[in-house]
């Protein structure tokens, strides 16, 4: 028994994915890059060059690292990563369920508070619903506080008991619903977090394991599940967000086992004790409130010399299907990363934490700042370095790591899809060239948002109807990434004017720019009128993992109407 004990342990996490070897690969191979660019540019100024080569180190360490461990994902990586322990004749101890909500639809809401009560587990589990909605005379409301109140007297006596909070504290969004609801636990040990839209799988024995591997080491603060986009059918925007984001939430899995596992916001479960001594979730920086408390909590756990770790097994959210929801989301997320870093950058980079766990954290933390350069190298290199340098700039840390990864979607994911190969690939290129150029800009955009001090506030992504947008909101929406689009495809006829004297063989110096440009509008005029639509079913968007690949074949249907598929 003290060898499964030991087993767990955080310097014994089995099959390591992250690890030395890779790391000093990924570091080399920059290196390698970085001086080969620095002879092709070496008869600029001594001080452009080193202008350049700063944020470039940076980029070419990033994206190797990322397509380095992609290609690892591709051929390494396994579905049975964890170590299952036999099953135990024992007393399991109470698992309280934090689900915070603000304005939700009811049936979204009952899908959450649903799969909790399914979910197979043995002991005792104690549900708390935090809403801290501002109309409390809402049908949407009264239907949500009654369904989790009533429960109790309908249900009795199945080890399953439930409350229902109105957190009156309206400007501190979900870290205070959060805290309102740890302050209310009574019997859990553990405390499973939950978005309103998340969903728990009724034919694992996901909790039983999770317990069973926070009891067997006690630095173990918190276990994150594997996160899968369950409403990818809702519409073609939400179908690409999903082949992407579900790719970005296993490479988080991957990379947490021997690397910095942050807690995503959602769909894992810590423990109570750490959770008490870590404080609140509500924090403040330059007076805003700090909007990603799971990567803020995650620091602090690390640097109390705790540590997380993932669960490979499938769980269920909403991703946004709307452009608007999307936005909101990613400039949420990067903004908040800011925030987090400033304010902790002491903590990221502890005595506490391993050199890999180091690395990796910087690779997830420094991802916007890497857009942003990247952004900013592509216009001087297209400005002032004639040649193909700016297309051999995009194709190695743009054009190939969108490849890569969409090969990775296709391989670990898509191809289990039950649809035609066309429209698994045009998922994929909306995914991974559409999408992930929009998110780019939208990592900007908070950047610039965060340099200028202007508060980003917390939007609840929508999870309830969205009307169809007229083309002059579409347009307003996005006026920042069309403005963008625009500077850069005038930086590009700049470039010909200047460098190239207007000389029409040297267009092909401009396509990769021009690649971006395209892709960024395309995604606008394709997805801008997109939103979740009526005929979207509630009760297809759930989890159970003997099913998660099959799509509701009305709904597709249906889709194929409306959006002309």
């Amino acid at each position: 028994m003290k060898e499964k004990v030991q087993s767990f342990k955080r310097a014994l996490i089995s099959k390591k994915f992250v690890n030395g070897k890779v790391l000093a690969l990924t570091v080399g191979l920059g290196i390698l890059f970085l001086a080969l660019l620095t002879m092709w540019i070496r008869h600029l100024p001594s001080y452009l060059i080193i202008l350049i080569d700063l944020p470039l180190s940076l980029i070419t360490w990033h994206r190797m690292y990322q397509i380095l461990y992609d290609l690892k994902l591709l051929f390494v990586f396994n579905d049975e990563y964890d170590v299952k322990l036999p099953p135990q004749e024992r007393v399991w101890p109470t698992i309280t369920f934090i689900i915070p909500s603000y304005q939700e639809p009811f049936s979204v809401a009952k899908m959450t508070f649903d799969s909790v009560v399914n979910a197979p587990y043995s002991g005792r589990k104690e549900i708390i619903a935090v809403d801290n909605s501002r109309d409390t005379s809402t049908e949407a409301f009264l239907s949500w506080k009654t369904y989790v109140e009533d429960f109790n007297t309908l249900h009795p006596n199945n080890g399953i008991s439930a409350k229902f909070l109105h957190n009156q504290e309206k400007r501190t969004l979900k870290p205070g619903n959060l805290d309102l609801g740890q302050k209310n636990i009574e019997e859990g040990k553990f405390v499973v977090i939950l978005d309103v839209d998340s969903a728990l799988p009724d034919k694992e024995d996901l909790l039983e394991l999770a317990v069973a591997e926070l009891e067997a080491d006690s630095t173990l603060a918190f276990i994150q599940f594997r996160i899968k986009a369950t409403n990818g059918h809702f519409n073609d925007l939400s179908q690409a967000v999903a082949v992407s984001q579900d790719l970005l939430r296993l490479r988080m899995i991957s990379r947490g086992y021997g690397g910095y596992k942050i807690f995503e916001g959602h769909n894992g479960i810590w423990r109570k004790t750490v959770l008490d001594e870590l404080g609140t979730w509500t924090n403040y920086y330059r007076g805003k409130i700090v909007v990603t408390e799971d990567i803020l909590k995650s620091t602090q756990a690390y640097a109390k010399g705790y540590y997380g770790k993932p669960l490979n097994i499938q769980t269920g959210e909403w991703v946004p299907s709307s452009l608007k929801a999307l936005e909101g989301m990613w400039m949420r997320w990067m903004y908040g990363n800011s925030q987090t870093f400033f304010k902790y950058f002491r903590n990221f980079y502890s005595r506490t934490t391993s050199l890999s766990e180091k690395v990796d954290l910087s690779f997830h933390i420094g991802h916007h700042l890497v857009t942003l350069f990247f952004f900013l190298l592509v216009l001087l290199f297209q400005l002032f370095i004639p040649g193909p340098l700016t297309n051999i700039f995009i194709l190695a840390f743009g054009i190939s790591a969108q490849l890569i990864g969409a090969a990775t979607s296709y391989f670990t994911d898509v191809r289990k899809m039950k649809m035609p190969m066309m429209r698994k690939f045009r998922h994929l290129y909306a995914g991974f060239f559409m999408i992930e150029t929009f998110i780019m800009y939208t990592q900007i955009k908070s950047d610039i948002k965060f340099l200028l001090r202007i508060p980003q506030g917390w939007k609840v992504t929508e999870k309830g109807l969205e009307n169809s947008m007229s083309w002059n909101s579409v347009i307003l929406n996005n006026l920042f990434y069309i403005v963008l689009a625009a500077l850069s495809t005038g930086v590009c006829v700049i470039s010909w004017c200047r460098n190239y004297h207007m000389s029409p063989s040297s267009i092909c110096y401009h396509l990769g720019l021009l690649f971006i440009n395209f892709n960024l509008l395309l995604c606008i005029a394709v997805f801008g009128k997109q939103g979740r639509k009526s005929h979207n079913d509630v009760g297809s968007a759930i989890i159970n993992n003997t099913t998660i690949e099959k799509l509701s074949v009305t709904e597709l249907m249906e889709a194929e109407v409306i959006y002309g598929n």
